[in-house]
């Protein structure tokens, strides 16, 4: 069951989603939004032994702070199926990650990283992602050939593959798209699936 702030930040995410780009009702309700995200002491503090003191707290304010400018630039991705705070979290460990990496590259330390056994094993939002699942997500996202977003339903032109896997990469069941998008699970596991195999020698290459 929601409380109190779960429901607050779902109805300033969902105001936010209501008005255009650089509006002033958008730009007040994510003001609101990241006010409230800033004070609810919910934020995830991703656990590195290896880093310690300053040095972390550092690290972990330039993430924080690159997870508020993604929300605020990428709202409209927000799903209201699952809480906010999920939501936040979910991106401030993937900056937090980001922001380790570029550390550990510039200082020539060896970061502790996972590597993927392959594609179909997205690792869980809940623990620290290694930087192959960053790069892979990062792919996705960004689409650089145009070709995730290419793929669609073939009744559903606008459910594209791209939406699926960033779906399944912000741990939803497909039963959970399949209730949000209005398609059959098995539809949507029959598009990734089958399609995930024919992308896989493309992101692999892509990842090397």
């Amino acid at each position: 069951m929601e409380d109190e702030i779960d429901l607050q930040l779902r109805q300033l995410a969902l105001e936010a989603q209501q008005h255009p780009a650089q509006s002033r009702q958008r730009n007040r309700a994510l003001t609101k939004l990241i006010e409230v995200v800033g004070r609810c002491h919910r934020l995830a503090r991703p656990y590195r032994a290896d880093l310690q003191g300053l040095i972390y707290q550092d690290l972990y304010n330039e993430a924080y702070g690159k997870t508020l400018e993604y929300i605020c630039q990428n709202i409209d991705n927000y799903y209201l199926e699952k809480p906010v705070m999920a939501w936040v979290n979910q991106i401030l460990k993937w900056r937090f990650s980001e922001v380790v990496k570029r550390y550990m590259n510039e200082t020539n330390r060896t970061p502790q990283t996972r590597n993927l056994n392959d594609l179909d094993n997205y690792p869980s939002p809940e623990s620290e992602l290694s930087e192959e699942a960053i790069m892979l997500r990062e792919l996705i996202e960004e689409d650089p050939d145009n070709l995730f977003r290419s793929v669609s339903l073939r009744d559903s032109p606008d459910i594209t593959w791209q939406d699926i896997a960033l779906a399944k990469l912000d741990d939803e069941t497909s039963k959970s798209i399949s209730k949000r998008l209005g398609v059959p699970p098995t539809t949507i596991d029959s598009l990734f699936n089958r399609n995930l195999r024919n992308f896989s020698d493309y992101i692999r290459n892509k990842l090397q």
